[in-house]
């Protein structure tokens, strides 16, 4: 029987080029269809020598046969594979499915990242390869961007690491024709939707992008002709797609891109949700019970710095950091640099960190904050547990929420993010069946264990956190306090371990919410009891 090693050009340049022996079946679909697309296309294909010697003159046909190609079809149908939307799980090796095409083509792939700290993660990486990426950001001195374009002109870089902004200065925009892309590859692509309609508009010109490397004249009415073009998303909705397709692809003048989706399910994640009316109580509480490395999400920067001072002073503990998007180059790299390594650290961060960087042994997600919307969710508590090992997925949710969603105009944004609040608001079905449902995933599902989330725990809880001790404490105590007595009381359970005015906040949540009231008889004025309860 022929050795499978020696007709397999692509698991063969992946041990040359990566040293690595094994591609997962989505990996290898994805590359094999840029690969094919990519000869359908005219361009040249250049396998590493072991892997031509090995594969011998069967090259092209073990890429056909990899990625299930009709040699019968049209060559627009091969060449069509090359505009893909990949749906993969985050940790499940995305980057691979460019970086291993990027090495065997005849010119440059340029990798399209929405964040700094993304694109430097990614040089990062590419570098500990031996590779030499090209890294195209703002403020770049003119000898700088020279010695760009010069990696590019020799064939030293292969891989171009740029932002839409900074693609979309005149300068750059100029020299794209004439630097020979082969791949466009974006990645996170679910930000096109999520802010290419909000604060981020150059991502609605991600395919003029597309259109100027062509060199505005694509030859071909099916949109099959120049580059090859991918996008890639742990996760996505039907409407996120949509999307996707008309920006990136362009679809109202090209063919729809074809669709790879992966498994979204982390089976190695524990989900749950917990209700809180003082959630930053509610994350030390988490952080103290937790393993780490941790991350604790919130929705804005000044939310980021304020929670990291706190966690900071009331666990009196220094292994806390921040990072948001507002942060220089240096402090960014700097704290990346702290928690890539750190064992026990803990990072309070916007979605600025959610999006790739990769630390693989991160065990705990903490969503102070609830995110916009489930494919946020999915994608930022995704950065735990990428190394396969149990993992957890908290999120917290409370009457904030009720105030961020009434602020929403648009009604699509709004139910995106009631769905999630909901989902955490659940006590009767699984997390992460509810999760996979939220994205109208009808793929395959792992069968759910006992201890998937807290729901099939038994644990899941529809009060919020703090409910059940103060109403168990005036119904022990009913008319005997006022707000302030009963705060200054409470101040000295150390179980509680909370200030004087984090209980009155406490108080006077659940009086609003009709659960506690202040009593209005002369007799007992301004002193509580739990709502329902007989005063006599």
């Amino acid at each position: 029987m022929e050795n499978a090693e020696l007709t397999d050009p692509i698991k063969s340049a992946l041990k040359t080029l990566f040293g690595l022996d094994y591609l997962f079946p989505y990996q290898r679909l994805v590359i094999s269809n840029i690969l094919e697309a990519a000869q359908a296309r005219g361009f040249e294909v250049n396998w590493p020598v072991e892997s031509a010697a090995n594969a011998g003159t069967n090259a092209g046909a073990e890429v056909r046969q990899a990625g299930d190609i009709n040699d019968s079809g049209e060559t627009s149908d091969r060449a069509d594979l090359g505009r893909q939307i990949v749906i993969l799980p985050t940790g499940a090796g995305k980057s691979l499915c460019f970086q291993l095409p990027a090495m065997l083509l005849s010119g440059p792939t340029l990798v399209i990242y929405p964040i700094l700290s993304l694109m430097a993660d990614q040089e990062r990486r590419l570098r500990e390869k031996g590779f030499a990426p090209a890294l195209l950001r703002g403020g770049q001195s003119p000898e700088e961007r020279e010695a760009v374009w010069e990696s590019l002109r020799s064939g030293k870089s292969r891989f171009i690491i740029a932002n839409p902004e900074v693609l979309l200065t005149r300068q750059v925009m100029e020299k794209l024709p004439s630097l020979g892309i082969v791949h466009l590859v974006v990645d996170e692509a679910h930000c096109v939707s999520e802010w290419g309609e909000s604060f981020r508009p150059s991502y609605l010109q991600i395919n003029e992008i597309f259109e100027t490397i062509c060199g505005n004249s694509r030859g071909s009415e099916s949109g099959c002709s120049g580059p090859l073009m991918t996008a890639f998303t742990a996760t996505a909705s039907e409407t996120v797609l949509e999307k996707i397709d008309k920006y990136i692809f362009g679809s109202d003048k090209y063919p729809l891109s074809r669709r790879i989706i992966g498994n979204p399910d982390r089976s190695n994640i524990v989900y749950s949700a917990r209700g809180a009316l003082l959630r930053d109580l509610a994350v030390r509480d988490l952080l103290a019970v937790n393993e780490r490395p941790a991350i604790v999400f919130c929705s804005s920067r000044n939310g980021v710095m304020k929670l990291a001072r706190y966690l900071q002073n009331s666990l009196d503990d220094r292994e806390i950091k921040f990072y948001h998007a507002g942060l220089s180059r240096e402090e960014k790299s700097a704290v990346e640099k702290w928690f890539f390594t750190n064992p026990d650290g803990v990072l309070v961060s916007t979605c600025a960190y959610g999006m790739g960087v990769d630390k693989a042994d991160i065990r705990t997600i903490i969503h102070r904050d609830c995110p916009p919307s489930v494919e946020a969710y999915l994608q930022e508590s995704g950065r735990a547990g990428r190394d396969g090992k149990q993992s957890r997925a908290i999120m917290l949710w409370g009457p904030e929420d009720d105030k961020r969603i009434s602020r929403i105009t648009n009604s699509a944004d709004r139910k995106r993010m009631e769905a999630l609040v909901n989902y955490g608001r659940g006590i009767d079905k699984c997390r992460r069946d509810e999760l996979l449902n939220l994205l109208n995933y009808e793929g395959p599902r792992d069968s759910p264990g006992p201890d998937c989330c807290d729901v099939c725990q038994g644990r899941a809880s529809g009060i919020y956190r703090e409910e059940k001790s103060m109403t168990d404490f005036f119904k022990r105590n009913k008319r005997v306090y006022t707000i302030t007595q009963a705060a200054a009381f409470l101040t000295m359970d150390k179980n509680l371990r909370w200030s004087g005015k984090e209980a009155g906040e406490v108080i006077t949540c659940l009086i609003k919410m009709g659960k506690l009231k202040k009593l209005r008889n002369l007799l007992w004025k301004e002193k509580l009891t739990v709502s329902g309860v007989k005063n006599q």
